[in-house]
């Protein structure tokens, strides 16, 4: 296991690559470089962490049967070949496990970053900075001589796949548009591994997921959808809303009300700020508009 142990509890779990029974109980260890299940001190999987390549909270493949508790999917590489271990335990502790697990997995990883690679809609001329990526607090930390990044999870608007140049060199990079202090700035993070970036992007993607669910029920008259864009790329304060909009300062307090009880619109001491929800429903918007 190595010299230190990041999580040792009590579990049911199943796997492809042993020849067990379909479930075992048993303990759950995890190092600093491996994921062991241990049946019994003679029946043990000892999975690499360097060979994960997906972890998924509470899902379970359809190939196994229903474990007790909350289930927890590992995918790995195992002699060749894609596996997959379910590990179950109560909630709480399975939530623990799937953050610390991630920290294991990702915490060091070598990155080149380049922040802000956007502010809003407009390009910077930020060059790419060597750093490293750990998991800190629930967010995720770029941290190079230079700059330090935390992007908060809940803070996440969108997030994509890129190869851009680096020293001449495309590689795989990890594209993340988030809310930093009210204002929309996407930051670029490239490393030699797509697991790495695989793995960054489900770690970010269940959060991001959660916000779209809870925007799936939103209905918004083109008025508020104008407003919000308004705010967006014009940092527009009340009196600038009534302008473009073409309402008075009355209309606009009570439009800008309505967006802030939809979790849509912030207040800010220079006028209204998009939320990270707003933010996304803008997104949705100019991509729409872009097609």
């Amino acid at each position: 296991m190595g010299k230190t142990t990041l999580a040792d509890f009590a579990g049911t779990f199943t796997a492809e690559a042993v020849d067990w029974d379909e479930q075992a109980e048993g303990r759950v260890l995890l190092g600093e470089h491996q994921l062991v299940l241990a049946k019994n001190s003679d029946e043990k999987l000892s999975i690499p962490l360097s060979s994960v390549f997906d972890i998924n909270y509470d899902a379970r493949p359809e190939l196994f049967d229903p474990l007790p508790g909350t289930p927890l999917t590992v995918a790995f590489e195992w002699s060749g070949q894609r596996s997959v271990a379910v590990v179950a335990s109560e909630a709480e502790t399975a939530k623990k496990f799937y953050t610390v697990l991630f920290k294991a997995v990702l915490n060091g990883t070598d990155v080149v970053i380049k922040h802000p690679a956007r502010r809003g809609g407009r390009v910077t001329s930020m060059p790419f900075h060597r750093g490293e990526l750990a998991l800190a607090n629930g967010g995720v930390r770029l941290a190079t001589d230079g700059v330090t990044v935390t992007i908060e999870p809940a803070a996440v608007t969108s997030f994509d796949r890129e190869l851009p140049d680096v020293d001449g060199e495309q590689r795989p990079a990890f594209v993340v548009r988030h809310m930093q202090e009210g204002t929309a700035v996407t930051t670029l993070a490239a490393t030699d591994s797509s697991r790495t970036l695989s793995l960054l992007g489900r770690y970010l993607r269940r959060h991001y997921d959660r916000l779209m669910s809870s925007l799936s029920g939103v209905s918004l008259s083109e008025t508020q959808v104008e407003a919000l864009v308004t705010v967006y790329s014009m940092d527009a304060d009340m009196p600038m809303l009534a302008s473009v909009l073409g309402a008075t300062a009355k209309e606009i307090k009570r439009l800008c009300h309505s967006l802030h009880q939809g979790g849509l619109l912030q207040p800010a001491d220079d006028g209204p700020e998009l939320t990270t929800r707003g933010q996304v429903v803008v997104n949705h918007y100019l991509d729409r508009v872009n097609e």
